[in-house]
């Protein structure tokens, strides 16, 4: 019978969570401390700024100013946001501990496509189901036999844990049921979540300046001006400008979709095609038979078209291919042409002018692929004028191009492979031989590496041998793709002789020009719109920022150049969005949003008005007091006046109008924008680089050129756990959970030690539990020592010796440690690397402690030493864990000011580390590692028989008892054995410090003369010091002389060894002039074991490596 389980009590509990809840509790003392004195709050110099100039306040008051792209406000912030808001948290933290005036201001950003279509969502759900959201039972039973068929999750239902509708996804995200119907009004989103995203973030002791946080769009007058007045501006430069181009657009929206607006396909833009329009010369039997008995298609042209990559190759086209099993159209284009295709082409054409219809597919019929096979076309350019056949292909797919593939095998490795294929199997294929059979490839482009049949040379190469061999295809196709157009030269044609790279857009211009082809686009894989449309490409008037212009582009790639990126994949990552970044639709005419000031028909789009409003976090506050900005801010300027006239001044320093009705405060808006810009830094997950980082970087050079900001660091996602965050899986954490469940300070330190670089980094629950116990035990040990400071030594556990006694060489090495410790953790700071920081100052830094607290343990730590290790200790984790730094600084070690105005000790730690006694340390461990790994070889030799090689006689050896009393003799050298000075002497000899090598012949014959060149050890002995000299440099790996006292740092520290490892005696021996080896030999009398292990000892040991015998009393 099993017992039964007694349940948990309310009492046990408490106990369990007790540490955390202390934190907690203390966490919200500080915070509400904090606000109270409005410690995050920065303004300018007072009084100083009316009189000196920008470079001059900077000068006097260092500052700081660090952004995060501010998140959208359609649900609650979760792990992924805090991850990158704790770079600019973190950093924010340590600038002030560099006295300067750190600013992080925080926005929220509401415009776009989500907020508007969930409202209209909800809407359409309320007079579904009404206000209290009751499902039918009839369309509960539909919705499971739908979801059913559910193969794959969108971002969205990942994101909401697979919810069907708008108002479960609300639920989801803890809206209570009887308010949802409230959100049925778009503009009660912009003031539901921004106010509990401030309330997690303060909850979290971030440090921002709140008086500057605001929404966009036209609900915010003040940002609606700012944002109108960017693009009037950038109108007038010609950055802005209107025409047809190519975008992703949906047809369900109307307009186009970009990055903000997708569930899917974020960061894929448009892939240009050429259309090759194939004529047809005689149709198959069952396709004539087909189009025979179609009236539709009487009189008209009818093309197959084939989307193609590479026009420059199309003299060579030896056959075209279908997909048997795939369904075509035949899509009326105009009045007289018909295009058979796919479906999703002729749907993507319609929206290109190309379509008889605007932005309908006009079908005329549908035919299989596998009817068209054998049918006579017509392919333009093509070598083989007498006409060339369709034939059937594995590999064409329904979702790529248009499903018609044209086959020039001198250069297609696929079509090499297939056609090789037909030709060797027809009857498998269902072909006829006749349509293969003298159809061969035609040498068209030349290459340095594959000559002239490039396909035909990487088929070999590769020992590909089918259309089946699918990888290796694809392997193929892109380093011939590489290899023709970087390298190629046309051998034909009527651009023979030019590089591809030169003649492909003029074939291809040459192709559209003639009428024997069409510009097609299609997205460059599948794109969703948040309203579940499937996008297509649409060429369409529209307004679009000109991203990419030659001189702009080298404006932006010439600041990036001189901008510090943090690390080298995020500047090459910019690089590559650069060197791709074209033109950007930047209106549309759904959504939320400013409209577009010169044709108010549109509303600019999500990622253009957010370029440039860390500029605007210099003035908010002047300008509002409330994130709609309806309350007036510090300046009392009213929405009227700020004018483009008035943002002009402040924002460029052009002269004020005569009479401006603001001239009279704008003056200290514009130097709060002087004196915080530029941006000293902008912190993103590198997902933005493809799109706002790189439109940042645009907009600052067209706007600021000198004042364009210094740096950009993105970091990866945040897995959780290590898996990646998603609603539907239950691993998924919001930022208000995490801090109800570990607390502040123990959340952040596990975003500090998630990581650091572009790899996804791992927020571990486990992290979290254990550090809240970490810092509530540091705590109380800090505490104690406090105690034994102050005398209280009998109400503490922590062991000191009196303020201002002589420091000891223990001392010294601890000293030295903890300051090699805190200038790691000051350069980590400045790299932004958290999580190093984190190792260094805190996890090392206790490691450090430990080891002084057991070293000492008999005379006790040094009191100066402790008080500095712990005020140290407070300020390396006052960045990473504020509430308990404040804790700590204030309430045990009494200090009067706040941690938030403690400055880090820079004057206090030398900038030359005392590495003797860094070398000391190390030292002392290694040696009680070699001790400890020596007794444990001793036992793991117990009980065996013999010890030494295979065959040799057992020396008589004394079993030895750890059990029983121990000992350990310690045998230091003085010197290195004669045979080793020599060596390193002859190799000094001949080593050129010029160039860095070794004249190895000279060595050997050197080391022959001094007759070393036949003891064994000398060789690997030799190569022991030149592999030194590479790392550590000739002067350092040739004297090989301890920076430090060896023999008094033994004695020093045998009580620790004994201590430690349990030995009951301790004896330190010299191997000095003095030491007489026979006379030692001959006190072990007959003891013949420990006379033969104190002879090797001692012929083991040398400076840095002492000898050492274990044995029992």
């Amino acid at each position: 019978m099993t017992q039964a389980k007694t349940p948990t009590t309310a009492t046990e509990e408490t106990k369990k969570t007790a540490k955390r809840d202390f934190l907690i509790e203390n966490e919200q003392k500080w915070q509400k401390h904090w606000e109270e004195g409005k410690v995050f709050e920065q303004d300018l110099p007072e009084g100083d700024w009316e009189t000196m100039t920008a470079e001059e306040l900077h000068e006097k008051y260092p500052k700081f100013m660090g952004t995060f792209p501010y998140p959208y406000m359609n649900g609650l912030l979760h792990l992924g946001h805090t991850f990158s808001i704790s770079k600019i948290e973190f950093a924010t933290s340590w600038e002030r501990l560099q006295g300067k005036r750190a600013l992080f201001p925080f926005g929220f950003h509401v415009t776009g496509m989500p907020i508007k279509a969930s409202a209209d969502k909800i809407a359409r759900e309320i007079e579904k189901f009404g206000k209290d959201f009751i499902i039918p039972e009839e369309v509960e039973i539909a919705d499971g036999v739908e979801n059913m068929a559910i193969k794959q999750k969108s971002k969205i239902a990942a994101k909401t844990g697979g919810a069907k509708y708008q108002f479960q996804i609300m639920q989801s995200l803890g809206v209570p049921t009887e308010e949802i119907h409230r959100f049925a009004d778009a503009s009660y989103w912009l003031t539901y979540f921004p106010p509990k995203a401030i309330r997690d973030l303060k909850h979290l002791g971030c440090k921002v300046d709140w008086r500057r946080s605001f929404i966009t769009t036209d609900a915010n007058p003040y940002y609606d001006s700012f944002a109108r007045w960017q693009f009037t501006r950038l109108h007038e430069m010609g950055k802005i400008k209107y025409g047809k181009r190519y975008t992703i657009w949906s047809p369900k929206d109307g307009q186009p979709c970009m990055d903000h607006d997708r569930q899917s396909g974020e960061g894929v833009g448009p892939q240009e095609y050429t259309g090759i329009k194939i004529k047809i010369l005689k149709w198959a039997p069952e396709a004539e038979k087909y189009v025979a008995g179609n009236s539709e298609l009487e009189g008209k042209n009818i093309f197959l078209v084939a989307a193609t990559l590479r026009p420059e190759t199309m003299y060579g086209q030896t056959n075209c291919y279908v997909g048997t099993k795939i369904d075509y159209i035949f899509h009326q284009v105009n009045e007289t042409d018909v295009f058979v295709t796919t479906h999703r082409a002729a749907r993507n054409m319609a929206f290109q002018d190309l379509s008889v219809v605007p932005g309908e597919v006009k079908s005329l019929g549908t035919i299989k692929g596998s009817d068209i096979v054998g049918s006579l076309i017509k392919a333009p350019l093509s070598v083989y004028e007498q006409g060339i056949y369709v034939l059937p292909m594995e590999n064409v797919l329904a979702n790529k191009g248009t499903g018609v593939v044209t086959s020039v095998p001198s250069d297609s490795p696929d079509d090499y492979a297939t056609l090789g294929d037909l030709q060797k199997k027809p009857d498998y294929y269902g072909i006829n031989p006749e349509w293969v059979k003298d159809y061969k490839p035609v040498p068209i482009i030349s290459t340095p590496k594959y000559g002239d049949l490039t396909a035909k040379a990487l088929c070999e190469k590769m020992k590909i041998q089918s259309q089946k061999d699918r990888d290796q295809l694809a392997l193929a196709k892109e380093e011939a793709y590489k290899e023709g157009f970087y390298h190629g030269t046309m051998i034909i044609g009527d651009y023979k002789g030019k590089p591809v790279e030169e003649a492909k857009p003029l074939i291809r211009d040459s192709l559209i020009a003639s009428g024997d082809a069409v510009a097609y686009s299609e997205p460059e894989r599948q794109v969703m719109s948040r309203s579940a449309d499937e996008c297509v490409v649409s060429l369409c008037d529209q307004w679009y920022m000109t991203y990419g212009e030659p001189e702009w582009r080298k404006q932006v790639t010439d600041w990036l150049a001189k901008m510090d990126t943090y690390s080298e994949e995020t500047r090459n990552q910019f690089e590559r969005t650069l060197d791709w970044l074209n033109q950007w639709a930047c209106a549309r005419t759904y959504g939320l949003g400013s409209k577009v000031p010169f044709d108010e028909n549109f509303l600019i789009e999500s990622l253009s008005d957010s370029t440039i409003y860390m500029a605007y976090y210099t003035i908010a506050h002047f300008l509002h007091s409330s994130l709609d900005g309806s309350k007036p801010g510090l300046a009392n300027i009213t929405k009227e006046e700020m004018d483009d006239a008035a943002w002009d001044y402040v924002l460029l320093g052009k002269e004020l109008p005569a009479g401006h009705p603001a001239s009279d405060r704008l003056p200290k808006l514009r130097k709060s924008f002087l004196y915080w810009y530029p941006l000293d830094i902008r912190s993103s997950g590198k997902d933005l680089i493809q799109n706002h980082l790189s439109f940042f970087l645009y907009i600052h050079q067209a706007f600021f050129p000198d004042y364009s900001p210094r740096s950009v660091r993105c970091n990866g996602h945040l897995l959780l756990n290590g898996d990646k965050m998603s609603k539907s899986t239950g691993n998924f954490m919001t930022l208000q959970e995490c801090v109800a469940k570990y607390g502040a300070d123990a959340t952040r330190l596990t975003l500090a030690d998630a990581g650091d670089g572009l790899d996804d980094a791992n927020f571990e629950e486990t992290t979290a539990n254990a550090t809240i116990l970490r810092l509530h035990t540091l705590y109380e040990w800090i505490s104690d020592a406090v105690k034994a400071i102050k005398g209280n030594t009998g109400d503490s556990d922590v062991k000191l010796r009196s303020s201002g006694t002589p420091y000891t060489i223990v001392d010294r090495i601890f000293e030295a440690e903890i300051n090699q410790l805190s200038k790691a953790t000051e350069q980590s700071y400045d790299k932004m690397l958290y999580r190093e920081a984190l190792k260094t100052g805190f996890y090392d830094f206790q490691a450090a402690r430990d080891w002084y607290r057991e070293v000492t343990s008999v005379e006790g730590m040094h009191t100066d030493l402790i008080q500095t290790m712990i005020e140290r200790q407070v300020l390396q984790l006052a960045p990473i864990t504020p509430h308990w730094a404040e804790m700590v600084w204030k309430d045990l070690l009494g200090k009067t000011e706040s941690i938030m105005q403690a400055r880090w000790p820079r004057e206090f730690i030398p900038d030359a580390v005392d590495e003797a006694m860094l070398a000391a340390g190390q030292y002392v461990r290694s040696l009680v590692k070699s001790i400890r790994d020596s007794e444990a070889l001793l036992l793991k030799r117990k009980g065996k028989k013999g010890g030494g090689k295979k065959g040799a006689a057992a020396a008589p050896t004394k079993e030895f008892d750890p059990k029983a009393e121990k000992a350990l003799k310690i045998y230091i050298a003085s010197k290195f054995p004669q045979w080793q000075d020599a060596t390193v002497a002859t190799v000094r000899d001949f080593y050129d410090s010029e160039t860095g090598k070794f004249d190895d012949p000279a060595i050997r014959g050197q080391l022959a003369k001094l007759g070393l060149i036949k003891d064994k050890k000398v060789m690997p002995f030799v190569q022991e010091i030149k592999k030194r000299v590479g790392p550590l440099g000739a002067q350092v790996a040739f004297n090989r002389a301890l920076p430090f006292n060896e023999l008094e740092v033994v004695q020093v520290v045998k009580g620790y060894i004994g201590k430690t490892l349990s030995y009951n005696q301790v004896d330190v021996v010299s191997i000095d002039d003095a030491f007489n080896l026979e006379a030692a030999v001959a006190e072990c009398g007959e003891d013949q074991d420990m006379a033969s292990k104190l002879t090797r000892a001692v012929d083991i040991a040398i400076p840095g490596e002492p000898g050492f015998i274990i044995y029992n009393l």
